[in-house]
C-alpha cells in the first residue's frame, strides 16, 4: 500500500511541475511598441500605425488577463530613446538587458503586425450591389523574453477576421485605407488588429500558465 501511495505522489509531483508556470504571477512586465514586418503591409497601414493600435490591444488583453504587472514604457520613452535603444519590433538581448534595468522589469514583451491582407476575394465573395464583402485578415506575433539572460520564454501569433465591403480604387472614397487593389474601412482593420491581439494574449497567457479551467473542460 505505501509503494501505491509513494507512486501516486511520484506522479502527482511530476504532473505539477510540468505544468509549473513559466514566469511567476504578478511578475514586471514591459510591453514594447509593436511594429509592423517589412514588406508584408501596405503604406497606408503603416502610416496609420497599425503597430501602435497593435501594442495598445496588447496592453489591453494583458490588463484583463491580470497575470503580470505591466509597467508603464511610455514614462521611461525619453530615457530608452538618449541611450539611442530600439524598442520597436524586434529587439536584439542586449537591448533587452538594458531597457530590463531602465525600466526595472523581469521580461519585455515585443513583436510585429505580420500582416494585414484580404482574403475571400473574387469568385468566392458575395458581390452586393456592386460591392464586394470580403475578410479582412491580421496576424500579430509576439514573444515573451527574460531580459536577464536573453531568453525566449514564450512566443505566439494571433489572427483576426473582420468583415468588410470595399469598390476598386479607382473608385473608392479617398477615406477608405487601400489594401491592394482594394480599399475597405478603417473599422474592419482595427477589429482584425483587436482580435489578433487579444488572440495572441491568450495564447502566451495559457502557454505561461497553463489554461483556465474553462478551457481544460472544453478540451475534455
Amino acid at each position: 500500500m505505501k509503494s501505491v501511495v509513494a507512486i501516486f505522489l511520484l506522479i502527482f509531483t511530476m504532473t505539477s511541475s510540468a505544468k509549473a508556470a513559466l514566469i511567476e504571477e504578478g511578475a514586471k512586465v514591459a510591453v514594447m511598441d509593436f511594429g509592423t514586418h517589412p514588406y508584408a503591409v501596405t503604406i497606408d497601414i503603416n502610416i496609420l500605425n497599425a503597430g501602435q493600435a497593435a501594442h495598445e490591444y496588447i496592453l489591453q488583453r494583458l490588463f484583463e488577463r491580470n497575470k503580470m504587472e505591466i509597467m508603464d514604457k511610455d514614462l521611461f520613452k525619453a530615457q530608452l530613446a538618449a541611450q539611442n535603444l530600439n524598442f520597436t519590433g524586434l529587439i536584439h538581448r542586449n537591448t533587452a538587458q538594458k531597457i530590463g534595468k531602465i525600466l526595472g522589469v523581469d521580461y519585455i514583451i515585443y513583436g510585429n503586425v505580420n500582416d494585414v491582407t484580404l482574403s475571400e476575394v473574387g469568385a468566392d465573395a458575395a458581390v452586393i450591389g456592386g460591392v464586394t464583402v470580403c475578410t479582412v485578415k491580421s496576424h500579430i506575433i509576439a514573444r515573451v523574453m527574460k531580459v536577464e539572460t536573453g531568453e525566449i520564454i514564450s512566443a505566439a501569433k494571433g489572427e483576426g477576421k473582420s468583415k468588410s465591403s470595399f469598390v476598386k480604387v479607382a473608385g473608392g472614397p479617398v477615406a477608405l485605407l487601400e489594401i491592394g487593389t482594394a480599399k475597405v474601412t478603417q473599422d474592419s482593420v482595427h477589429n482584425a488588429l483587436q482580435q489578433a491581439a487579444f488572440q495572441t494574449v491568450d495564447v502566451l497567457i495559457e502557454r505561461i500558465y497553463g489554461p483556465t479551467k474553462n478551457q481544460r473542460s472544453v478540451k475534455k
